[in-house]
């Protein structure tokens, strides 16, 4: 019943907000997913002292290139609850790497600030988030591919527009699937 209300969920407000449904909030250390019955499932712990910097989940109704709806991190200033849909907008991407059945295959993180947010109100750029960000994300997708033993590396990074162009590309082959 509930994943069929998530499938009704457009990608896209009328006003071209980017629709992020939470799965695993900022601040755990619980990884969350949603399963096909629409139950959210633990999918793993992390260690002692690491957590969630933001808050992870996808944009309905795309299907990225590895098979799932395309991947949002969400930057807020506090954590919003698994399930919750918060209309957002693109900022840019991390991109990245991890071993996927014994071959590296692109894993890459849109990143979205929350339209709501009053203390990123202003960004519209990876680049104008302040010094250091994007490589404390890198480095805790860094730990969270170590500690489940798993190949990963950083490919680069891309501003809004690369941003963009992944989330249409999705959005596409949703429609094509």
């Amino acid at each position: 019943m509930f994943s069929t209300a998530i499938e009704s969920v457009p990608s896209r407000t009328e006003d071209g907000a980017v629709n992020v449904f939470i799965e695993t909030p900022k601040g755990s250390r619980h990884k969350y997913d949603l399963d096909s019955s629409g139950l959210f499932r633990i999918g793993l712990e992390l260690p002692e002292g690491v957590t969630f910097p933001f808050s992870f989940g996808f944009v309905p109704n795309t299907l990225a290139e590895d098979g799932d709806a395309l991947d949002i991190m969400l930057v807020t200033a506090g954590s919003v609850p698994s399930g919750a849909l918060i209309e957002s907008r693109l900022i840019g991407v991390l991109k990245m790497e991890n071993d996927e059945d014994g071959k590296m295959a692109r894993n890459d993180r849109v990143v979205a600030v929350a339209n709501m947010s009053r203390i990123f109100g202003g960004t519209t750029t990876l680049s104008e988030m302040r010094d250091g960000f994007a490589w404390d994300l890198e480095e805790f997708f860094d730990t969270y591919n170590r500690m489940i033993e798993r190949p990963f590396r950083i490919v680069g990074r891309g501003e809004k527009d690369e941003a963009m162009d992944m989330l249409e590309k999705a959005e596409a082959r949703k429609r094509e699937a």
